[in-house]
């Protein structure tokens, strides 16, 4: 069959960066993962798919406006962050942030739950986070 370079994926996927943990836990990695396509829902299907996210967390919106990228994630997301220690919360925050920065091209990633500030044991996310790679 001829080559078609202009499909130069034809699995239908597309090729990501996501941000998932070392082995130690300690710093984030970008790493390069398959999504089935760009939506919002993909990305974190990448990161939970890596371990990066646990299983069943949602984006339920998005908007990016002046550079900060809005994230409204659903229930699990923020009973993921609460259940954590401070290092795992910072590392799943961060691997959002990161991963969704660079996709989208933000400065910043404001992260809510159900349209609720985020907040847990540790910390009150009610400011835009910067990616920290």
């Amino acid at each position: 069959p001829a080559v078609q370079p202009e499909n130069p994926n034809p699995s239908g996927t597309e090729s990501v960066t996501i941000y998932v943990p070392d082995e130690q836990g300690e710093t984030l990695t970008p790493t390069g993962a398959d999504a089935k396509d760009d939506s919002d829902q993909s990305l974190v299907d990448a990161l939970i798919a890596a371990g990066s996210l646990p299983e069943g967390v949602k984006v339920q919106s998005s908007s990016l406006e002046n550079g900060t990228l809005t994230l409204d994630m659903n229930a699990a997301f923020g009973e993921a962050i609460r259940a954590s220690v401070t290092a795992g919360e910072t590392l799943k925050i961060y691997a959002l942030v990161n991963t969704f920065a660079q996709a989208r091209g933000a400065t910043a990633v404001l992260i809510t739950v159900d349209g609720k500030v985020l907040e847990s044991g540790h910390e009150v996310y009610d400011y835009a986070i910067e990616p920290n790679n």
